[in-house]
């Protein structure tokens, strides 16, 4: 991801609103240091997704609040190693693979339980179908035999 990405971008990637992201931006912008110019769009860094990855990972994963965000980010900041950058980023990337796949697995086993019941509705209708096949051809020998046991009376 050598370009910048916009806001609707980085939603996406993070999968939260894009009001979400604004939020944040106010929130934590000591800590995004973004750098807007008068009448250009607001455009992040590598760097500014992954504390934005961290930022929904403390809020939403860890269940810290604003405040509580904020002194874990100035204590991870304190401590961050040169390599730091480099580990945010493969962290970022394995939490959104991770979230991905659960989608994937909700998605699958979601479709599973619809097919079943596809399934089960289709055999009903079968089932309905044969009662309705039966139900017509009672009819139908019921109304023959009157009209048969009509005749018969008529000719005697």
């Amino acid at each position: 991801m050598s370009g910048r990405l916009t806001v609707r971008q980085v939603s996406n990637i993070l999968q939260v609103e894009e009001s979400t992201m604004r939020f944040w931006e106010k929130e934590f912008e000591e800590y995004l240091n973004l750098d807007v110019q008068k009448g250009q769009r607001k455009r992040y860094t590598q760097q500014q997704l992954e504390i934005l990855a961290k930022i929904k990972e403390l809020l939403h994963s860890e269940q810290y609040t604003i405040k509580g965000a904020k002194r874990r980010l100035d204590l991870d900041n304190t401590i961050a190693d040169p390599l730091g950058i480099e580990h945010n980023f493969k962290t970022t990337v394995v939490y959104m693979f991770s979230s991905i796949m659960k989608e994937l697995q909700k998605t699958q086993e979601e479709s599973r339980k619809l097919s079943q019941q596809v399934e089960l509705l289709r055999r009903e209708k079968n089932k309905i179908a044969a009662q309705l096949v039966e139900e017509q051809s009672k009819g139908i020998l019921d109304f023959l035999k009157q009209r048969i046991g009509t005749r018969n009376l008529a000719e005697e």
